[in-house]
């Protein structure tokens, strides 16, 4: 298996999971072969996902992709009219590409990342090398367009095309070359593990963002639950005062009831002692 087919089988995955496979694949590669692969970067981000919109909706970047010439057409001849109308294309469509990036990657659109996303699809846009790194999936890092001269490619793609920026259309003069260079040692290994080490560094920076960003989120909502539950508490307290109020003025009612029924029952005793005598005294009359 190429290098190629490897580089697109890893630049698909998330990126969480992009290190470990990496290593796998190298595992089980030849020496030569696993250098290389050991050698690729874990993409950012921002990458992953121009990554995953290029595998996804190859037909809508495209579609994007193919108003850069007309726009660099438009700016060449001065039409200030159909610069507008490219103009507003261009809005319309980033807009909705952008939304259809982090519709296929099932990620959330933070705006940390909306711009990491449009920054690099200007630059495609701008510059036809960047468009064809843009296509080919296999982005390292989100790309910026300064508004003049080229794109900075350096490191930005893996096992593809890739030019440092310049201004366009210069051609460097080339430095003469030492008659005998000086020997150097050989630090291929040396660097091979030192950018080894780096890729892994900025993908655990990368994780560490996206941890901190889920873990804002997750205060965001304990925050929001916290004072749910503080006002939640607050009408309990308020019912259970109105409740308490309520038992006291029942207590005294309950009391002054039983003390009418204590003085009604006295009266009715009362009443019954004088009729009792009344019979008697009646009685008494009858058989005399």
């Amino acid at each position: 298996m190429s290098l190629e087919d490897i580089a697109d089988r890893l630049y698909a995955l998330l990126p969480e999971k992009f290190t470990a496979a990496r290593g796998a694949e190298a595992k089980a590669a030849d020496n030569a072969l696993a250098r290389q692969i050991s050698a690729l970067r874990k993409p950012t981000v921002g990458a992953w996902l121009v990554n995953t919109l290029a595998r996804s909706e190859p037909d809508l970047l495209d579609q994007l992709l193919s108003l850069g010439p007309a726009l660099a057409e438009a700016q060449r001849s001065g039409e200030g009219a159909q610069l507008r109308e490219l103009g507003n294309q261009r809005r319309q469509l980033v807009g909705a590409v952008i939304d259809k990036a982090f519709e296929a990657a099932d990620r959330a659109p933070t705006a940390a990342l909306r711009s990491e996303v449009e920054s690099t699809l200007d630059a495609a846009l701008a510059d036809p090398a960047t468009a064809d790194a843009v296509r080919s999936g296999r982005l390292t890092r989100a790309l910026s367009y300064a508004g003049f001269g080229g794109v900075d490619l350096e490191g930005a793609v893996a096992v593809g095309p890739a030019r440092p920026s310049g201004k366009k259309g210069t051609k460097s003069t080339p430095s003469p070359a030492p008659a005998k260079p000086a020997a150097k040692p050989d630090r291929t290994k040396d660097i091979a593990a030192a950018e080894s080490r780096a890729q892994d560094a900025a993908g655990n920076l990368d994780d560490a963002v996206r941890a901190c960003q889920q873990a804002q989120q997750a205060q965001e909502a304990a925050e929001a639950a916290e004072h749910q539950a503080a006002a939640d508490v607050a009408a309990a307290e308020e019912a259970l005062h109105a409740a308490r109020e309520a038992r006291t003025a029942a207590e005294q009612a309950a009391r002054k009831a039983r003390h009418r029924t204590e003085q009604d029952a006295q009266k009715v005793k009362s009443a019954q002692t004088k009729a009792e005598k009344a019979r008697t005294a009646l009685d008494k009359l009858r058989r005399a």
